[in-house]
């Protein structure tokens, strides 16, 4: 099934040849694919990309950095080079399920600036779901967003759906809205999305949520995906966390949204680091949550909802050496 949404698909792929030709196969609802070897150790080659996945050769742009950027500056490249009207991200470990030209159907002639849908996260198999984790789909129901393909977003339902997880591959994008706001992923190795996420949130004049599960992203526990990332490169969230903080605090926007969504943030990071690591983001946690900057956080945290003060307390209790 064609769709006729104009839309580019970027991928961005390091060291994953194999998982990227089945993502190709599967983009027949593409207009344009952007594909950037973020430094792959085999750098991939347009001709035979196109000769596997069944592309003819005008429809693929392929792109190269000589060294591993990470999966924000490959997206920010990806950017630069869209020609189409929207944009979808995907990850080279991504698939579109068979309501993507659906969903891209059901946008064509709509008024967006972008489009969140619902994707299925493979960790969900473990209870037998077909969906996103058990967060993330509250937060839906929360939103009034999980029946009917189509929805309108407005601020109460925006409010929820801010706080789902921070992904890329879940939301339909007007090129010019990215554009128009220097809306960009974070040049860090991982939560690089994220200011992706919330800027999109905070500057979007028109969103549209849809309950169609039109991608799947895979999760591998244990594996080498940055997903398993336990290291020192997660203590690098307080970079976009602190230019997010700073938005808010100049907009006037209710603070209590990214309250919750950053406390269940440095929550998850706490869990997964390396036990030695967590002592040091403990104090970066308690510096970032007492910046200056951060009175409207810290406000809505310590006045309007006492309970998300007990969670930060109970996180920044540093694990023993």
């Amino acid at each position: 099934m064609s769709a006729a949404l104009d839309l580019t698909v970027a991928i961005p792929v390091h060291n994953d040849r194999d998982p990227l030709l089945a993502l190709l196969g599967e983009l027949r609802c593409a207009t344009r694919i952007v594909v950037v070897d973020d430094g792959s150790e085999q750098p991939l080659q347009q001709g035979d990309l196109c000769a596997a996945a069944g592309l003819p050769p005008e429809r693929l742009t392929l792109l190269r950095h000589d060294s591993a950027l990470g999966a924000g500056a490959a997206r920010n490249a990806a950017l630069a080079q869209v020609q189409t009207d929207y944009l979808l991200y995907l990850d080279a470990d991504d698939l579109p399920t068979r309501e993507l030209p659906l969903l891209l159907a059901d946008l064509e002639g709509q008024d967006f600036d972008f489009c969140i849908f619902r994707h299925h996260d493979s960790r969900s198999e473990q209870e037998n779901y077909w969906g996103p984790d058990p967060h993330d789909r509250a937060l839906w129901r929360a939103a009034g967003s999980d029946i009917g393909a189509l929805t309108p977003v407005g601020p109460a339902a925006a409010a929820q759906l801010v706080q789902t997880a921070n992904y890329p591959w879940n939301k339909i994008y007007r090129t010019g809205f990215l554009r128009d706001h220097g809306i960009r992923c974070s040049r860090i190795p991982v939560h690089e999305d994220i200011e992706l996420h919330w800027r999109s949130f905070l500057n979007a004049r028109r969103i549209l949520a849809s309950d169609r599960i039109a991608a799947i992203h895979f999760v591998t526990p244990g594996g080498n995906r940055l997903t398993n990332a336990l290291g020192p490169d997660r203590l690098r969230v307080f970079e976009p966390l602190t230019a997010i903080a700073d938005e808010i605090s100049t907009t006037g926007v209710d603070p209590l949204p990214f309250a919750r969504f950053t406390v269940g943030l440095l929550g998850w990071i706490h869990d997964h680091l390396h036990p030695e690591l967590r002592p040091g983001f403990a104090d970066r946690a308690q510096a970032f949550l007492n910046a200056p900057a951060n009175p409207a956080l810290r406000s809505a945290i310590d006045d309007t909802r006492p309970g998300l003060r007990a969670d930060i307390a109970a996180l920044l209790q540093a694990d023993p050496p």
